[in-house]
């Protein structure tokens, strides 16, 4: 397990160390290298890393059945559990965001790829098509609870350039052409520089989180997202049969700590920000040692 810590875990969390201390220093505002991950790199590694990939089909059949069924089995479960700690309103809506949305992209992507090398990072990227349409709906509305601004913001999701890259490639997947010298030199070496970019903008993100009061349904939020979450994912590869370095891959991204991008909803729409905030800092701190656990796990018996 240490050397699953060291390889797998540990790089990601030095890395968006270096990002913590960039931001703290040179004082830097997110937003520009956080917009270039989202729009330019992160549409570019999508593309270039699945056009020419040999998943086969059974495996991207298997993975979005697999999120067919394990999404609204989490929103269900995520809902009950609010229930039960009477959280209402806004702060039951601060719940469902900080449970149902993981950071798949900035933490999930590198840890994928240093876990199980490019076949485990191709599966993650698969998984986050489906999550950036949830992401611009489902995350939206939950942080609006419902009011009409919300709903309007739904539009959003027309401009996410991953959706459209994902498809795209899957679409020329099929026919294995091979791109120009120039366009292929220019989508690898754009295509490199994600994950960096993704780490150090996850590390600039967290210099600005800091845990404060009201932390029970932070807490309760974190052993959702760490433990819950991956284990209905287990539960649910067992009833479709999802195997191999899927299955592991989609286990551990469900076991993901909350995304960054919650704390922006939630203070957009005033959605109890610090609760949230509060569950983004303390997931992020804990999943050093439930990632590793998951990963040495899903390593040693599937």
């Amino acid at each position: 397990m240490l050397e699953i810590l060291i390889n797998a875990v540990l790089p990601v969390f030095i890395m968006a160390g270096v990002g913590v201390l960039a931001s703290k220093t040179l004082h830097l505002d997110p937003k520009t290298p956080s917009r270039l991950a989202l729009y330019v790199f992160s549409p570019v590694l999508i593309f270039s890393s699945l056009y020419s990939s040999n998943i086969p089909f059974q495996d991207v059949r298997d993975l979005f059945a697999f999120l067919v069924l394990w999404f609204p089995l989490l929103f269900a479960a995520c809902w009950v559990v609010a229930w039960q700690i009477r959280l209402k309103g806004p702060a039951r809506a601060a719940f469902l965001l900080s449970t149902l949305f993981q950071n798949a992209v900035n933490y999930g992507l590198p840890v994928t790829l240093y876990a199980f090398g490019q076949e485990g990072m191709q599966r993650a990227l698969l998984f986050l098509a489906p999550q950036a349409l949830l992401s611009g709906t489902l995350a939206i509305y939950v942080a609006s609870s419902g009011t009409a601004s919300g709903l309007k913001n739904i539009i959003t999701v027309l401009r996410m350039p991953m959706f459209y890259a994902t498809l795209g490639a899957l679409a020329l997947n099929p026919f294995h052409l091979v791109l120009p010298n120039l366009i292929a030199i220019s989508l690898k070496t754009l295509a490199d520089a994600a994950i960096p970019t993704m780490i150090m903008v996850l590390g600039i993100q967290l210099a600005n989180v800091s845990i404060k009061d009201n932390l029970l349904p932070s807490v309760v939020a974190t052993v959702v997202r760490l433990a819950l979450s991956p284990a209905l994912a287990f539960g649910v590869t067992l009833l479709l049969g999802v195997h191999g370095v899927t299955q592991k891959v989609v286990i551990v991204v469900a076991g993901m700590p909350t995304a960054v991008f919650t704390t922006i909803l939630a203070t957009e729409f005033d959605t109890q920000p610090r609760q949230v905030t509060n569950t983004v800092a303390i997931s992020t701190a804990a999943s050093l040692v439930t990632v590793t656990g998951l990963i040495w796990f899903v390593e040693r018996f599937l």
